[in-house]
């Protein structure tokens, strides 16, 4: 008989603490979600940036800018008349 009260009394002990670990655990859940939630809001901050930047890169590298720029440097496109052809001579060349 004192066997079943010892058990009774073991149940009894156990059912809070299994709830106070199920409370825990799902705030412990809230609290991983709304980091989760925060992060990706950073991730989608910083694909924008990412875009926003390859576009300007884009931008820059295009041929009409590039000319621009080489221009205001001073430097002219080649035109096939500045252009010297030199060939070296090597031991196929001296025969």
């Amino acid at each position: 008989m004192t066997r079943n009260y010892v058990l009774f009394f073991m149940l009894v002990l156990t059912i809070p603490v299994f709830l106070g670990i199920n409370v825990w655990q799902s705030n412990k859940c809230g609290i991983i979600k709304n980091e989760i939630r925060k992060l990706e809001k950073v991730q989608e901050q910083y694909i924008k940036e990412n875009k926003a930047t390859a576009n300007e890169i884009a931008g820059l590298l295009t041929v009409d800018r590039l000319e621009a720029e080489a221009r205001k440097m001073g430097f002219q496109k080649m035109v096939p008349e500045d252009v010297i052809l030199i060939i070296m001579g090597g031991k196929e060349h001296d025969r």
